[in-house]
């Protein structure tokens, strides 16, 4: 399972063992590691370079310290890649172009899968979703709803790494939409960015792929349409 590790900067060898053997589908998501004295017998290193390597992991995000019980695969890996996504985006001066472009190659191809796989249950749950939105409630909060929309077409892709990757731009994409959304029903009216998202959901529901795929990109450029003006 393990090979001995003789060479130079011996923690870090420890990290790429460890990786590999998630890449290999060795260790998956949850998986309890073997504690360190386990591990510093198996890779015949000191319980020193074991303990710097999972420290470095925990600090990647990879594995997951939990008192009492031991080191375990994170079981949300993109979760902390989100921090240094939205440090670069801020540390490089993106714009909402930036976003609205993510927004595209993610979300029009998401739409379509949701069309195609999603299941007769998530139907029913988006058609929940879309009527509490269509609501004449003002006390529901309408941005979250239009988020909970989103999040959830990603989830009916089926296609982990959209979904990772929506996961993963989500700091960016959360204030992102509640600020379009502010700016779309300014100019708009909050019944035509409503009636959009009612659209695309009963595109999906119905499984008019291409349709859902129209009403997608008419939202997202909507909102580039309204961006602009600001």
């Amino acid at each position: 399972m393990f090979n001995n590790i003789t060479n130079e900067k011996i923690y870090q060898q420890v990290i790429g063992q460890i990786q590999n053997m998630i890449l290999e589908g060795k260790l998956k998501n949850g998986d309890k590691l073997m504690s360190e004295r386990e591990l510093s017998q198996k890779m015949g290193v000191s319980r020193t370079s074991i303990r710097e390597a999972l420290r470095v992991l925990e600090t990647m995000g990879i594995i997951e310290s939990r008192q009492g019980e031991g080191n375990f695969i994170c079981n949300k890996i993109e979760s902390s890649l989100i921090q240094p996504l939205s440090m670069m985006f801020t540390l490089n001066n993106g714009t909402y172009e930036d976003i609205i472009e993510l927004r595209r190659i993610i979300e029009l191809e998401a739409v379509k899968l949701a069309a195609i796989r999603g299941t007769e249950e998530e139907f029913e749950d988006l058609k929940i979703i879309t009527q509490r939105l269509m609501e004449n409630d003002e006390i529901c909060d309408k941005a979250e709803i239009d988020k909970e929309i989103h999040y959830k077409i990603t989830c009916m892709s089926k296609n982990f790494l959209i979904k990772s990757l929506y996961n993963i731009s989500l700091s960016l994409l959360e204030d992102f939409i509640v600020n379009s959304r502010q700016k779309v029903v300014y100019y708009h009216e909050e019944d035509t960015i409503n009636t959009q998202h009612k659209k695309i959901c009963e595109a999906i529901i119905a499984r008019d792929a291409e349709s859902a795929y129209k009403y997608m990109k008419d939202h997202i450029d909507l909102i580039k349409f309204t961006m602009e003006k600001v």
